[in-house]
C-alpha cells in the first residue's frame, strides 16, 4: 500500500465531506444515472485520492488533463470525488462494494479488494479488452496479469510495480560510527547490532507503527518472514495463509516484538504513518522502510527540511531481502457501455509505455512493463531513483507483504494485535494463533 504524507486540515475536510456522501443513497444513484454532460460529453465519475500533498497528485493531475487532449478522451468529462488519503479511500470502496455504486474507474488503493469486487458483480471483465488488443497486453507480464484476474478473467488494469526496500539517514549513521553496508546487511543479527549501537548514541534506530493496518511495521515483518530461507520466502508469496503458527513465523513475530519494544519511538503504538514519516523527515530515526513513491516526498522541502534529500540512502532489508509484488490492478465500474469504453481508454493512456516513464519520473512509480526504457539523465535528476532501480536485482529474496497477499480480516487483526504484542500482553505464539484463527474464517 503506497504511504505519504497528508495535510491534516485537508484530510478532516475531506473527510467530512465523504461521510456526507455516503449518507445519501440518491447521490449515488444519480451519479451512475449520469452517462452524458449537457455537451454530450461522457462524464466519467471518479474517486481520487492522488489529491492536496499526495505523492502523485500532481502525476495524475497530468493523466487526467492530457487524456481529454487525445482522440479517445476529447469527449471525456471527468466528475470528481476528493478523498486525500489512501485509508479513507479504501474504507469509502469498500463501503461501496457492499452497498452502493462504485465509480466508473476504480483506482487502487494498495489494497487487493480484486475478489471482494469481483464476487459483488460490480466491476466489469477487462479480459476481451486485452485481447483485441495484443499490444497492449503485451507490456504486462502474466503474473501481474494473473495477479489481478479471478477464474482466469481479468479485471484489474496493473499500473506500476511495488518494491520496498530500507532508507537511512547518512548523517545519524555517521554521528553513530556506523558505516551502512553497500547492499544490504549479511544477517539480521548484524542489523540488530547496528540498531544496539544507533540506540546507545540516543538515535532511535527505526520507524514503525501500529494503527491504519500497520504499514510499516507490516515491512518489517514481512522482511523478518520473507528472508527465512526457502520456508520463510516461500510463505511470504504465497496468496492467503491459513497457518501462521510455523517456526519461520513465530521466530519473526519474536523478533518483531523486540523491534517495537526496544528500536523505535515512543509514539510508534497507535502511531500512523504520517507521523512516523515525519519523524524520519526531521533526522529522529536512522531507517525507514518503503518504496520509491517516497522519494518525491524526500526531494519536497514542503515535507522535509532542504537538503535533506542529500542525507538519505538506501539499502535491501538484511539478507539482501525485498518486497516485491504485482499490484491490485485499476478497475472499471461502469455499467454503461459508453462509460465502460471511455474507462479502458483512461486506463490504456495511463499506462501507455510513455505515461509509465513519466509516473516513474513525477511520482516515482516503477514501471510494470519491461518494455519503459530508463534513460541515462535519472542518474543527475534523481540519482536517489537511480540508485533504487540499481539495487533492485541484487536481492537474493523477493517477497509480498500482507496487505497483498494476506486475507483482509488477517490484515485488520495484524494491526489491532500489534500493540498488545508490544506492551508483552500476549506472546509471539499467542499473536500468531490469532492470525491464523482469523484466517482460517474464511
Amino acid at each position: 500500500m503506497r504511504k505519504k504524507l497528508v495535510s491534516v486540515l485537508l484530510c478532516a475536510g475531506m473527510i467530512a465531506s465523504m461521510a456526507a456522501g455516503c449518507g445519501s443513497n440518491e447521490g449515488g444513484n444519480s451519479k451512475q444515472e449520469e452517462t452524458k454532460s449537457s455537451d454530450s460529453k461522457v462524464v466519467l465519475n471518479v474517486i481520487n485520492y492522488h489529491v492536496g500533498t499526495d505523492y502523485a497528485a500532481e502525476y495524475y493531475d497530468y493523466l487526467f488533463t492530457e487524456f481529454q487532449k487525445t482522440e479517445e478522451g476529447k469527449n471525456v468529462e471527468f466528475k470528481f470525488e476528493e478523498i486525500p488519503t489512501t485509508d479513507a479511500y479504501n474504507q469509502k470502496i469498500k463501503l461501496l462494494i457492499s452497498s452502493g455504486d462504485l465509480p466508473d474507474i476504480v483506482f487502487n488503493g494498495g489494497n487487493n479488494i480484486i475478489n471482494l469486487a469481483v464476487e459483488s458483480g460490480k466491476v466489469q471483465d477487462l479480459t476481451s479488452y486485452f485481447e483485441e488488443d495484443p499490444e497492449w497486453k503485451a507490456q504486462f507480464d502474466e503474473s501481474s496479469l494473473e495477479f489481478n484476474s479471478v477464474d482466469g478473467k481479468i479485471y484489474g488494469v496493473p499500473v506500476s510495480k511495488e518494491i520496498s526496500y530500507i532508507y537511512y539517514n547518512k548523517d545519524l549513521f555517521e554521528q553513530a560510527g556506523l558505516e551502512a553496508p553497500d547492499v544490504a546487511y549479511e544477517t539480521w543479527d548484524d542489523f540488530f547490532k547496528a540498531c544496539d549501537t544507533l540506540k546507545e548514541k540516543g538515535i532511535t534506530p527505526l520507524g514503525m507503527d501500529t494503527a491504519d493496518l500497520g504499514w510499516l511495521t507490516n515491512l518489517w515483518y514481512s522482511g523478518l518472514i520473507g528472508t527465512a530461507g526457502d520456508t520463510g520466502n516461500e510463505f511470504m508469496n504465497a496468496m492467503y495463509p491459513t497457518d501462521y503458527n510455523t517456526p519461520e513465523v513465530e521466530k519473526a513475530t519474536t523478533d518483531l516484538q523486540k523491534m517495537l519494544a526496544e528500536y523505535t519511538t515512543a509514539d510508534a503504538v497507535g502511531g500512523k504513518y504520517d507521523t512516523m514519516a515525519t519523524h524520519f523527515f526531521n533526522s529522529e530515526v536512522a531507517m525507514f522502510p518503503n518504496g520509491p513513491w517516497m522519494i518525491p516526498d524526500i526531494r519536497s522541502e514542503e515535507k522535509a527540511p532542504a537538503g535533506f534529500y542529500d542525507k538519505v540512502g538506501i539499502m535491501l532489508l538484511p539478507e539482501y531481502g525485498m518486497e516485491m509484488v504485482p499490484t491490485p490492478g485499476d478497475m472499471v465500474g461502469a455499467k454503461d457501455p459508453e462509460k465502460t469504453e471511455a474507462a479502458v481508454a483512461f486506463l490504456k493512456f495511463e499506462t501507455s509505455i510513455e505515461n509509465q516513464l513519466k509516473g516513474l519520473e513525477m511520482a516515482g512509480l516503477q514501471p510494470v512493463s519491461s518494455q519503459v526504457e530508463i534513460p541515462d539523465s535519472l542518474k543527475d535528476s534523481d540519482p536517489l531513483m537511480a540508485e533504487v532501480l540499481e539495487i533492485q536485482p541484487k536481492a537474493k529474496w523477493t517477497y509480498g507483504q500482507n496487505q497483498a497477499y494476506w486475507y483482509q480480516n488477517v490484515i485488520d487483526t495484524f494491526s489491532t494485535e500489534l500493540p498488545e504484542l508490544a506492551y508483552a500482553n500476549i506472546t509471539p505464539e499467542e499473536f500468531c494463533t490469532k492470525l491464523s484463527e482469523a484466517a482460517q474464517k474464511n
